[in-house]
């Protein structure tokens, strides 16, 4: 149950570098992410409250774990819808399958958890493939130069190294409520990161929401996604390992490449479908 919803998260969630792609065009990207959240915020109330037979009790780590959780999304959003903003969506998003290598190497330094000689092969295929999105024209200094002087590639890796942390805060506050309700906790990291997202965009007095109001069906059919997406997601967490369920969500990646080059007409399919299919690889292997 926990691999079909894994599965179907990735596949609503591989839409979305489209939609913000067109949103931040000519908008903000710190506005677009804060319209987007906020218009999810009633629709993932509404499952939270459909789907949870009674208000949980929470305690402090629940607390610990939603700031933690809307902290490093705000954070990770944010860099990565600026990435979106400077670079092919097929060039970006499957650079996040490096958050699996992110966690290997966290886990090993803090948890002392070694990773085995599968798991450091699947580290070699994530690195291989996105040495080999990267090649294009230029030899194969090309990936080199690509990651020094791309700002949107830089931005995506830090988007993934915020991402690889933050299922561990998410997991931590559904295993804090009483009874567990992912739900309620999708909700809660939600609204979090709403709150935290505010402030910023009022004070700088960017018209965000003409913005998104010019493009409202894009931006709905975001703030759709972004409210059933962690239901599904975070209810996945809650029923398998961690590690397992967030490798099955890279396979958006893929399909983010497929949805560029039907829907937006993106170059370089035959270059980067198969090194984003390299990196899946590796990642579902760190986690096997």
């Amino acid at each position: 149950m926990w691999a079909f919803l894994a599965v179907a998260t990735a596949l609503l969630t591989s839409l979305n570098p489209l939609l913000y792609k067109r949103l931040v065009r000519d908008g903000d990207p710190v506005a677009v992410v804060w319209g987007v959240t906020l218009a999810a915020l009633p629709l993932l109330g509404l499952f939270a409250w459909l789907l949870t037979p009674q208000l949980p009790a929470v305690d402090w780590l629940f607390v610990a774990g939603v700031a933690g959780s809307g902290l490093l999304n705000a954070a990770a959003h944010i860099a990565n819808t600026r990435a979106l903003k400077e670079a092919d969506i097929s060039l970006v998003t499957p650079l996040l399958n490096f958050s699996p290598v992110f966690t290997v190497i966290i886990a090993a330094v803090f948890l002392n958890e070694i990773p085995s000689v599968q798991g450091l092969l699947g580290v070699s295929l994530v690195l291989v493939g996105a040495y080999r999105l990267n090649r294009g024209k230029g030899g194969w200094l090309a990936p080199l130069r690509a990651l020094a002087l791309t700002p949107g590639v830089a931005l995506v890796m830090l988007a993934g190294l915020l991402w690889a942390v933050t299922p561990l805060f998410e997991k931590l506050a559904i295993q804090h409520t009483y009874p567990q309700s992912p739900r309620a906790a999708a909700f809660a990291a939600t609204a979090v990161l709403v709150a935290l997202l505010t402030p910023p965009v009022l004070w700088a007095r960017r018209p965000a929401l003409a913005q998104l109001v010019r493009h409202r069906r894009v931006w709905l059919a975001a703030g759709a996604i972004a409210g059933t997406a962690p239901i599904l997601g975070y209810t996945a967490i809650s029923l398998g390992l961690v590690g397992y369920v967030t490798t099955l969500f890279k396979l958006s990646s893929v399909m983010t490449v497929l949805w560029a080059w039907l829907l937006l007409k993106e170059p370089g399919i035959r270059q980067r479908l198969p090194a984003a299919a390299v990196m899946v690889a590796g990642a579902i292997l760190i986690a096997i």
